[in-house]
């Protein structure tokens, strides 16, 4: 009997040691998130602490919504404020909104440990360090990056088109940050969505930048208009296009000459009139010169007075009188 007491007693004894030894050991190894061993007694921390955040640098993209994720175990009374370390400012406190510009919001779920900064329609010059800040004493705090991308869409080529009716109409774009997905896009004429199929086609490409090329085949008049490619997640970009006919385009080409000045007729004609005048004026002084010449060999007096007065009449007919007969 006094045997089997003992077996009994040292089973105990190997059991309690064993458990003990564990939950030490457990204690130890979980201080830092919120045990502390003080004489080898362990009790638990009762102060607010950080818990690790899904991401300290959080990218958006302008236009849309971004989200600082700021998580804080054990706050008690304390209260969590976000501040923007550029300026300083303080933007909220618990959910109370301090900033005059109301996109910044505060988010909280009862019993949560998560205290969420919404930036609403993010803007570039949102981009910077964001402060999640406890007011323990003294204070606690943990830094966020925000990188906010410009959501612009580029249209390639000049914004006013020109295009013979029954040629083809081939408009492309791109988005401005080649990482992010456009969401949905969209090809518009004025208000109406272009769809595939007929004489249309749309080709969209998401290697590395995103790219989209619209086709129209035989263009018409009616195919003439404001259009724009719109990923639903960026800016839009839009082209005017304008179609014309055959008969048009021939006429603006003859009604312009030289980067497409007009022809002055009045022009042409004076011109024409002025070469003309000259070269006859030019024939009648040589051949006064040779009868000039010819009259001083033979000393004809009289004769070669006459070719002075022809001649005088030739250069002035404007001021010349003749004698009356």
């Amino acid at each position: 009997m006094v045997g089997e007491n003992w077996w009994v007693t040292l089973s105990l004894l190997t059991t309690t040691t064993v458990a003990t030894t564990i939950i030490l050991s457990t204690l130890l190894h979980h201080t830092s998130a919120g045990f502390t061993l003080e004489q080898g007694i362990p009790h638990f921390n009762t102060k607010p602490y950080f818990l690790p955040p899904p991401s300290n640098n959080v990218t958006a993209l302008e236009g849309q919504s971004a989200y600082l994720h700021c998580r804080v175990a054990q706050l008690g009374d304390k209260k969590v404020s976000w501040i923007r370390r550029r300026d300083l400012h303080v933007l909220t406190s618990g959910v109370q909104t301090f900033a005059s510009d109301q996109r910044f919001l505060a988010l909280h779920a009862e019993r949560s440990e998560n205290w969420t900064l919404q930036i609403r329609f993010s803007q570039v010059r949102d981009s910077g360090e964001y402060q999640c800040q406890v007011n323990t004493d003294p204070r606690i705090s943990t830094i966020f990056t925000l990188n906010v991308l410009e959501a612009a869409t580029l249209m390639e080529g000049s914004d006013q088109r020109y295009v013979r009716a029954g040629s083809t109409i081939q408009l492309k774009c791109r988005t401005s940050t080649p990482s992010e997905s456009p969401g949905l896009l969209y090809w518009y004429r004025d208000t109406e969505i272009l769809q595939q199929g007929g004489r249309v086609n749309i080709s969209t490409s998401m290697n590395g930048a995103t790219v989209s090329t619209l086709t129209v085949r035989d263009a018409t008049v009616a195919d003439s208009g404001n259009y724009t490619c719109w990923p639903t997640k960026f800016l839009p970009a839009s082209v005017m296009v304008h179609v014309k006919t055959e008969e048009k385009a021939a006429a603006k080409s003859d009604s312009t000459v030289n980067n497409g000045s007009p022809v002055n007729t009045q022009e042409v004609k004076t011109s024409a009139g002025s070469s003309t005048t000259t070269t006859t004026t030019t024939a009648t002084t040589v051949l006064l010169l040779l009868l000039l010449l010819l009259l001083l060999s033979r000393g004809d007096a009289e004769g070669l007075l006459g070719l002075l007065s022809l001649s005088a009449v030739s250069s002035d007919p404007q001021q010349h009188t003749y004698p009356a007969r």
